[in-house]
């Protein structure tokens, strides 16, 4: 648990945006979530209309960003992860903000809220992608898909991002399989070079490889009509 130097006006902020969620939770939203095995320490439920015409009504400060998102509580994360400047974000506080990513909603809405727009995001991709968190290992493929998707230049080719796919885990292939089919797009002239890695997931027995070959191909006759 992190502690802080009791800051009023930051207290102040916290607890009109606490209580603003409260307004708008949703049990129905939790618990189907919950179904669905994301959980956080709380979830109101509340839907990203909601979220962010309520962002546009929070002051920025880094304090109150920090506070919203170690509270662990799902609409203050993503809250913190839309209300962050890009240059409050030094290498030091992304790792501690990373450690706190532990489900597939803050996998996927992290990394196109936060991480794709960051400066530093190329050195926290390389380690997220040779450490053991599977769920940072999601966040990696899922950030370089989004960069891609907005035009941006990744160091990674289409071969690149096959080497690197080594995992069991059905997020991490699914952010795989995203960041892939990102670079076809942005790339078709490497598609040819898929077709080994294609067959090999067809060819497989388990379900999660079968369905990430459907998904590329469903993409190749997306860009070849």
């Amino acid at each position: 648990m992190k502690f802080y130097i009791e800051n009023q006006r930051v207290e102040k902020e916290l607890d009109w945006v606490l209580a603003q969620l409260k307004l708008y939770m949703n049990g129905a939203t939790t618990a189907q979530m919950e179904d669905r095995g994301i959980r956080y320490r709380q979830n109101y439920g509340v839907g990203m209309p909601h979220l962010k015409q309520l962002l546009k009504k929070i002051p920025y400060s880094y304090e109150l960003a920090e506070r919203l998102w170690f509270l662990e509580i799902r609409e203050t994360m993503l809250l913190a992860t839309l209300l962050v400047e890009n240059e409050d974000m030094a290498l030091e506080r992304c790792v501690e903000w990373a450690d706190k990513v532990n489900n597939k909603d803050l996998v996927e809405r992290s990394a196109m809220f936060l991480w794709q727009r960051l400066n530093n995001i190329d050195d926290l991709i390389k380690d997220w992608l040779i450490g053991t968190s599977q769920e940072l290992k999601a966040c990696a493929f899922y950030t370089l898909g989004h960069r891609l998707k907005l035009d941006h230049a990744i160091s990674y080719s289409i071969k690149d991002l096959v080497e690197l796919i080594s995992e069991d885990n059905a997020l991490v292939l699914q952010a795989a399989s995203f960041a892939l089919r990102m670079q076809m797009r942005k790339n078709p002239d490497q598609i040819s070079l898929l077709s080994n890695f294609i067959q090999r997931q067809q060819s497989s027995d388990r379900l999660i490889d079968q369905a990430m070959a459907q998904e590329i191909l469903t993409e190749i006759d997306y860009l070849n009509p």
